[in-house]
């Protein structure tokens, strides 16, 4: 997944983006969770034990839940926000596949953005944490150099107060 900030003429854009090949992939995955269930549901009848049927279900339920997830990855939108300075509002569009649904957040509903360093394998990241009351904080970007989280960081920054 890549991402990225924009400098635009009417504030600040943040996107997310998942290529076409990784969402082909993912969704040929999740086509192929509902293939899993086929030897379950020929092969189970009604005069086996409780425990089997059951266990048959379960077989049949958690690769069908699995593959709606991944179809709502390889089909759903990515986080794309706009900080609206003249507004005083950041426009946040919805992740969901079929719902298009933008919420406006006020700036007074932020919290003061902050730089969160994280590790992986890779080494150490940084990321923009921003907080909204009453939400689940959003995560932006992933910068491999401080110096470049510390720029995004102070841009979000400058948005919020203008």
């Amino acid at each position: 997944m890549t991402h990225g900030f924009i400098d635009a003429s009417d504030g600040l854009r943040y996107q997310e983006h998942i290529s076409v090949p990784m969402r082909f992939f993912v969704g040929v995955i999740a086509l192929a969770m509902f293939l899993i269930p086929v030897p379950f549901v020929l092969h189970t009848h009604l005069g086996l034990p409780w425990w089997q049927l059951g266990l048959a279900a379960l077989c049949v339920v958690l690769p069908c839940l699995a593959g709606l997830l991944f179809l709502t990855i390889a089909l759903g939108r990515c986080l794309r926000l706009h900080f609206d300075a003249s507004g005083g509002r950041l426009l946040r569009t919805s992740r969901l596949p079929f719902k298009w649904h933008p919420a406006c957040i006020a700036y007074a509903e932020l919290e003061p953005p902050s730089l969160q360093e994280r590790s992986s394998e890779d080494g150490p990241y940084f990321v923009i944490r921003l907080g909204v009351r009453g939400r689940w904080p959003m995560y932006l970007g992933s910068f491999d150099r401080r110096e470049e989280g510390v720029h995004w960081l102070d841009r979000v920054t400058a948005q919020l107060k203008a």
